[in-house]
């Protein structure tokens, strides 16, 4: 299947304080972790803890040739923002995921049903079609 597949995300919950003392204990577990999986495979991380967007985390990100993981939405900064900050330090496959706000919201305003946009977020496209031109070069 490996052919087949695209990364292997790995999604973390905001980490704060009570649970990770901050982005470099984030970089030393996860890279002990690394060690011990098998690295024929693409790996992704996306982060819910927009104080962990930092230099540091990006050189472990291209140190581990990992792909970044963008989440528009939740407590995110936005990608854009993010992109131009630290574009120079990203290589490779790139994920883009487009959640919006957090999920107990917008069921509240469709009643359940997910057949409709609610909240349409048209004006961030245009940032999202320079990301994708920018990592297909």
């Amino acid at each position: 299947m490996k052919k087949k597949l695209g990364p292997l995300m790995f999604q973390f919950e905001y980490l704060n304080k009570q649970k990770m003392s901050g982005l470099s204990e984030f970089v030393d577990h996860f890279e002990a972790f690394l060690e011990k999986i098998d690295r024929k495979y693409l790996y992704g991380v996306e982060l819910r803890n927009p104080n962990y967007l930092k230099k540091p985390f990006f050189e472990f990100i291209k140190r581990n040739q990992l792909a970044m993981v963008f989440l528009q939405g939740y407590y995110m900064s936005p990608i854009k923002s993010v992109f131009s900050e630290f574009k120079d330090n990203m290589k490779g496959a790139t994920v883009i995921r487009l959640h919006g706000p957090e999920r107990s919201g917008i069921e509240e305003k469709t009643g359940g049903n997910w057949s409709k946009i609610v909240e349409p977020k048209d004006e961030e496209l245009d940032d999202v079609v320079e990301i994708v031109n920018y990592f297909k070069k």
